[in-house]
């Protein structure tokens, strides 16, 4: 009788190891830091997708620089993939449909991923069509955009700064001054070389981008949804115009560092100020990622934009041999804290501990600090639905709610749902993107005379066919209006 037992014993676990072993294993592409101890990570992610839904999964982090061009390049050689990060920002989303690089998941969403499909009113995953398809499974987090300003609070009392006066960005003048002249060492205001932390963001001037590389924009209430170039408005203009008188005050760094080695900097308190979201869950977000205390004030109204609902998504590649499996995964992202967490946080006992389990809080093991930590990428938002994240404190929780809350509350873009397609004008597109790199964004940096800088700016637009994108972007947004009156 036991050899029997034995025997059985041993039978279901061969095929145990044998249903393992020829398991499929996705790839989950995304960009961001590359942390030492990702392949550990990854192994740890593997043991709970192979138990939960027989699947491993392979990281792929891509530095953030490197990672735009790094996914073009492997859509143009046609290789295989199965989930990937795509954004309005990064890795273009509808640069993406439009080039069949995405597989449709209308049908394999309800099928294989239930939970994450019901977690949104059917309005919100209208953002993510294109031509009526669902090619991006969108992350939850606050979706409106919070572009602000925030400082740490030990620099914010030394310098008596009084957020309820800052209601522009020129009124943090004379705390910047204060930091120049009285802190050795710390540069004024975080710059990076990425159009992310910057003084201009369009949707902090009440606009909506609704073309590629926002290129194009339409006022977020404006009923008639006209489209205007926004580089040609005198709200361009202001904003360049403080940057560069910044960047010669000595407010920006005078090398700008990649994003990487810009947030270490950062973490390691060389800059003052980040032009960034301020959020109800900034506090934590900020906490977790660089281990700072700080406060902040966000200066934009809280707008539901498309582009803010596509801001961070995971599709699945159409060249991907294991679709299913990879929605699969995508349900777990969304759906299941376990896997969400060690994704976003690391392995228990090695890159965290919990300090209240029951609240969901955790803080960094005995010995182990934001700067020495081998896995710690900062990047919740872009893993699935950010309000199951463990956070550092018990605030984190009602923050979180907080940014629930807002999703309900903020006002939506007339142009909520358009989605713009590019094919008609691919060439401008391009063209246009690339003097956008060249001479719009030295501008926004402060590293051009405006006075100079914008008249060749307008001059190379214009020649690189914005009429012609001006004029597409309105015919499709009159079609759109039409069939959504």
């Amino acid at each position: 009788m036991l050899s029997k037992i034995a025997t059985l014993s041993l039978t279901v676990l061969l095929v145990s190891a044998a249903s393992a072993q020829n398991a499929p294993t996705i790839s989950y592409t995304y960009p961001g830091s590359v942390p030492k101890d990702t392949a550990l990570v990854s192994d740890a992610l593997s043991k709970l997708t192979l138990a939960k839904i027989g699947v491993r999964v392979k990281l792929e982090p891509v530095d953030w620089g490197a990672y735009d061009q790094r996914r073009s390049l492997a859509n143009a050689a046609g290789e295989k993939c199965d989930v990937v990060f795509t954004a309005s920002w990064t890795n273009d989303y509808n640069r993406n449909v439009a080039q069949g690089n995405l597989l449709a998941l209308d049908t394999l969403l309800p099928k294989y991923a239930p939970g994450l499909y019901k977690s949104f009113v059917p309005s919100t995953w209208n953002a993510a069509r294109v031509d009526g398809k669902i090619y991006g499974a969108i992350n939850q987090q606050a979706f409106p955009a919070f572009w602000g300003v925030l400082t740490t609070q030990d620099l914010a009392q030394k310098y008596k700064l009084d957020f309820s006066k800052v209601r522009r960005y020129e009124d943090l003048e004379p705390f910047l001054a204060q930091i120049k002249k009285g802190e050795k060492g710390v540069t004024p205001v975080y710059l990076d070389n990425t159009p992310n932390n910057t003084l201009y963001h369009p949707i902090q001037l009440g606009w909506d981008a609704v073309t590629p590389a926002d290129l194009v924009t339409v006022r977020y209430n404006d009923a008639a949804l006209k489209a205007f170039n926004p580089f040609a408005t005198s709200e361009f203009k202001r904003i360049v115009t403080l940057a560069r008188k910044w960047n010669q005050l000595g407010y920006f760094p005078s090398d700008l560092p990649s994003q990487s080695d810009g947030d270490a900097q950062y973490k390691a308190g060389k800059y003052a100020v980040r032009l960034d979201q301020w959020r109800p869950d900034t506090r934590s977000q900020s906490l977790n990622r660089f281990g700072l205390n700080v406060i902040g004030k966000s200066l934009t109204r809280p707008i539901l934009t498309t582009g803010a609902i596509t801001g961070t998504m995971n599709a699945v590649c159409r060249t991907s041999p294991n679709p299913e499996a990879a929605v699969k995964f995508l349900e777990l992202l969304n759906t299941d804290k376990e896997v969400y967490n060690v994704l976003s946080k690391g392995i228990e006992g090695k890159h965290w501990t919990f300090k209240d389990k029951a609240q969901g809080v955790i803080g960094l093991p005995e010995g182990v600090t934001s700067e020495t930590s081998t896995y710690n990428p900062g990047t919740d938002w872009m893993f699935g639905n950010s309000f199951n994240a463990y956070g550092p404190n018990a605030n984190f929780l009602q923050e979180a709610r907080a940014s629930a809350g807002a999703n309900r509350s903020s006002k939506p873009s007339q142009a909520l749902g358009f989605s713009f397609d590019p094919e008609p004008v691919k060439s401008e597109v391009a063209q246009l993107s690339a003097v956008v790199k060249e001479y719009a964004q030295p501008l926004i940096w402060g590293q051009v005379d405006p006075a100079k800088g914008l008249p060749e700016l307008q001059q190379r637009l214009k020649a690189a066919g914005m009429d012609r994108l001006l004029a597409e972007t309105q015919k499709q947004l009159n079609a759109w209006k039409r069939q959504n009156p």
